[in-house]
């Protein structure tokens, strides 16, 4: 091939490259010129569930931690480690040998010092006459009213020393203070144990009800107080919630409750405020310590502004809807947005009831745009 064939292949191969437009990317086409056709939409009102949504963690109504009561060798432990036990039931059994002769001792004891105190009165029943008769010196008298005093003093101790026996005897059978679910023995059987601090053998939990543990920012808890306060927040009468639970598997559970604790304070390393809420766990599907997905129902907003959550658009500046204004061209109009309601989504402020919106063509949008509207049916 010969330079000059050369040359003019090069420059047809560069005129047809020429009149080749490179395909623009998806997204980078250059806005329409002319009006954006649109359709809009009002801004409404209506009444809407309120729904407060919180990580939470179940607690146990009541936790009781079970000692022993007196010293002894622990004899048997008389539940299943894990299971449910009603009040009463007995758990342990402590070795009762020593504090049966302990109770033989005290009802000797006692029998013993009602015997005095009986032959003491006797005494002082004769010497009374005798010396109102001066047939007895004041002395024996007196002699015979203090050992009368002092023999009664000690059939009092001697009593109480046998109603203590008694007890300590009884406490040999360790029972539940509670009906619930008992956690493993802290002892093993043939162990000493010794009463008090050291004396821990297990621990119950009480489940129904529950309690489930949750927070709030201190942000969310003013804002439902002042919609509360202005009428726009409803609770309900009776104070009752709905409490939805999801649990770590996507178990979903509604029950019943009531918010009966709500903390005080803001914990200062949070922000947060802790609420408390008690539901019913009668079918024990609810374990203490468990995390799950709260959700609180039985409020309601009231004549709330919503849009549809499409038209909600975010920028640099926050949330924003194009508003349509009276010459057919659109502005950004900042907007606070509050829950999402099925495919609404609730507004706070910014707009008012009857402002119309644009509902589609929002990438085609700029602020000024001219548009050609038509309403949403």
């Amino acid at each position: 091939m010969n330079r000059l064939t050369t040359l003019a292949l090069s420059s047809a191969l560069i005129v047809a490259m020429s009149g080749c437009e490179r395909p623009k990317a998806a997204g980078m086409e250059k806005p329409p010129e002319g009006p954006v056709p649109i359709t809009t939409t009002e801004v409404k009102t209506g009444n809407f569930p309120a729904i407060l949504q919180a990580t939470g963690q179940t607690q146990a109504y009541n936790t009781v931690q079970v000692y022993a009561r007196v010293n002894g060798y622990l004899q048997k432990r008389a539940y299943t480690e894990g299971s449910f036990v009603t009040k009463g039931e007995t758990l342990f059994t402590i070795d009762p040998s020593d504090l049966k002769n302990s109770l033989e001792s005290a009802k000797a004891a006692y029998d013993l010092a009602s015997a005095n105190y009986t032959n003491a009165k006797a005494v002082l029943n004769r010497i009374k006459p005798l010396a109102n008769a001066n047939a007895a010196s004041q002395q024996d008298l007196d002699t015979a009213t203090a050992n009368e005093r002092n023999s009664a003093a000690a059939l009092s101790a001697a009593k109480a020393s046998l109603e203590q026996a008694k007890l300590n005897l009884s406490y040999t059978a360790i029972k539940a203070p509670m009906s619930g679910f008992v956690d493993k023995s802290k002892v093993d059987v043939g162990t000493y144990v010794a009463s008090g601090a050291n004396g821990l053998l297990t621990t119950m939990y009480q489940t129904d009800p529950m309690y489930i543990n949750f927070t709030f920012s201190e942000n969310e808890k003013l804002t439902r107080q002042n919609a509360i306060a202005a009428g726009r927040l409803i609770a309900p009468k009776d104070g009752k919630y709905e409490i939805e639970l999801t649990l770590s598997d996507g178990t979903t559970l509604a029950r019943k409750g009531s918010i009966n604790f709500i903390a005080p304070f803001v914990d200062s390393t949070t922000g947060n405020i802790t609420y408390r809420a008690q539901i019913d766990n009668s079918d024990h599907k609810l374990l203490p310590g468990q995390f799950v997905q709260v959700k609180v129902k039985g409020m309601e907003w009231k004549n709330a502004l919503y849009v549809p959550q499409k038209t909600l658009l975010t920028g640099e500046k926050g949330k924003f809807v194009y508003a349509l204004e009276a010459n057919n061209t659109v502005s950004p109009k900042p907007v606070v947005s509050g829950e999402w309601v099925g495919e609404n989504i609730l507004i706070e402020s910014g707009l008012s009831a009857g402002d119309k919106i644009a509902a589609d063509s929002l990438p085609k949008l700029k602020p000024g745009a001219e548009v050609i509207p038509s309403s949403k049916k």
